[in-house]
């Protein structure tokens, strides 16, 4: 568990793959407020680890593949410095807005951040603030008066790590009328809580199962080989491990939504996988259109009025 005051000082930089991410999102949600732009639900957006308004690009000494997109660097001396906006701006700036925003965000020196960009949206947007962790924010949402026949929404979920619960997605899905966006932070987080002997830390474990929904995913990385007359077992990482735990949370999302979509994998600069961006939701032309924008397309697929 990181410290907060380490949390703090990360909310200030990026890498820049960041900027992938954050495009995908902003065509994802384009495409989505367009379909429903005529129809008579209410859109709800939910950003469940919604961080500050913005973040510093960083674009030297990058390291490989590390823990999260986030971390502290020294900034260097005469470096051109580069600021991205972050998912809450992003989703607030697109052409045809949602209905209500809902952001999730306990860190109090973010939390500000929101607080001032939701005094400048005040006049043109619904937004509602809500200072915990994603899992009680979606908790709150869900309990809300909101039902299929009156609402849509997507939820992005893109967790530090991995803090994302899957009951939290598991009832986003219950709902029945919320389609989810989530990083799926394989290379990022998970690969290193899992050692190659098997021995994996009960803490580890631990987030893991709740990350997962269950212990299935212990099986998709380990095999073990009884040898001896007494049969005596060795566990040892399966060579597809990475593969058969993205697609396990593929099934998962597809059993959970009815739809999921293929995964984009997000590089650092140097061409060393970081994670995965994910879609899944009840309505296949949801699917078409992420899908399509997941491979970066030029064009979005034409809207069929009504659909959704």
């Amino acid at each position: 568990m990181y410290h907060r005051q380490y949390e703090e000082i990360m909310v200030a930089e990026v890498g820049p793959w960041a900027k992938e991410k954050l495009d995908i999102l902003a065509r994802y949600l384009d495409f989505y407020t367009k379909v429903l732009k005529n129809q008579p639900w209410r859109t709800i957006y939910i950003d469940a680890f919604a961080g500050g308004g913005s973040a510093k690009v960083r674009i030297k000494n990058e390291p490989a593949a590390t823990f999260d997109l986030l971390e502290p660097t020294d900034s260097q001396d005469g470096e051109q410095e580069e600021f991205l906006h972050g998912s809450p701006r992003v989703a607030l700036d697109i052409a045809n807005p949602f209905s209500r925003y809902v952001f999730c965000e306990p860190a109090a020196k973010r939390a500000v951040e929101l607080n001032e960009l939701e005094a400048e949206f005040s006049n043109s947007r619904q937004i509602k603030l809500l200072k915990v962790p994603a899992a009680e924010g979606i908790a709150w949402v869900t309990s809300q008066a909101i039902s299929k026949k009156t609402h849509r929404g997507v939820a992005f979920l893109d967790p530090f790590g991995a803090r994302l619960e899957w009951s939290s997605v598991q009832s986003l899905a219950d709902t029945g009328l919320f389609e989810v966006v989530v990083n799926f932070a394989l290379n990022m987080a998970i690969n290193r809580m899992l050692p190659n002997d098997g021995d994996v830390p009960v803490a580890w474990a631990d987030t893991l199962d709740r990350y997962f929904g269950s212990h299935e995913w212990f099986e998709e990385v380990y095999s073990s080989d009884a040898h001896g007359l007494f049969a005596s077992t060795e566990i040892r990482k399966r060579d597809d491990y990475s593969e058969r735990l993205l697609e396990l949370y593929r099934r998962n999302l597809k059993n959970a939504f009815g739809f999921v979509s293929t995964p984009r994998l997000i590089r650092n600069t140097r061409g060393a996988p970081l994670y995965y961006l994910l879609w899944a939701g009840p309505h296949r032309k949801g699917l078409e259109g992420a899908d399509y924008i997941l491979r970066m397309g030029d064009k979005l697929p034409k809207i069929r009025k009504g659909s959704t």
